[in-house]
């Protein structure tokens, strides 16, 4: 008898270690927004659109996965340089890396940059990668991977996704130094993470904060 309830007892405990290690998913995906800005003395910022204004530029940022976008506007009467050789991702854990931006190949990522160039009221696309996380995969069916910015997977036939409140609320930078005349204007872009659910529609694109 005493047998059978010390049976019964590690079956229910394993049970419940199973129930404990099952990962919770939900339908949504993880992003980050625009929340705070070092460097210039006069800005506004817009963290709902993670967009920032300053008397020089107005950057428009887009969280995507393994990189983040934008969209940088030359405001003054000057053509200004991003300086990428002195850019920097700051991630969660505090590491910071170089960087490497839309045209430049995987295999050159960790090489010298030069400026880009943003003529006086134009308008430049562009996206910037932390170097660290692009590598090769060799083997049949290897090749270039990039490593999200928020290390958790999304499933490539599921809208669901491991669902993990560690990794909310916490900062990646970006430090994007810009050259205007003789002078450099160093900014640090900081970003908070969060969990975007999806919305009970029909539609995968309906997505709300």
């Amino acid at each position: 008898m005493k047998k059978l309830q010390l049976l019964i007892l590690i079956f229910l405990l394993s049970i419940s270690v199973c129930e404990a290690q099952k990962k919770i998913k939900r339908e949504g995906m993880y992003s980050a927004y625009l929340y705070s800005v070092e460097g210039p003395e006069d800005y506004n910022l817009d963290s709902v659109n993670s967009v920032c204004e300053d008397p020089i530029i107005k950057i428009d940022w887009d969280y995507a996965y393994s990189q983040i976008g934008f969209e940088l506007t030359n405001k003054s009467d000057q053509t200004i340089k991003i300086l990428w050789d002195d850019a920097a991702y700051i991630s969660m854990s505090n590491e910071s890396g170089r960087v490497f931006h839309k045209g430049v190949k995987y295999i050159d990522r960790e090489n010298s940059q030069p400026p880009t160039s943003i003529y006086k009221n134009t308008t430049l696309s562009d996206l910037i990668s932390p170097t660290a996380n692009t590598r090769y995969v060799s083997g049949q069916y290897g090749g270039w991977v990039s490593s999200p910015l928020i290390p958790v997977p999304q499933g490539a036939f599921s809208n669901k996704i491991e669902y993990r409140e560690d990794l909310l609320d916490k900062t990646m930078k970006v430090v994007l130094p810009i050259k205007i005349g003789d002078e450099v204007h160093e900014y640090i872009f900081s970003f908070k993470t969060e969990f975007v659910e999806k919305r009970n529609k029909k539609s995968s694109d309906d997505l709300y904060r």
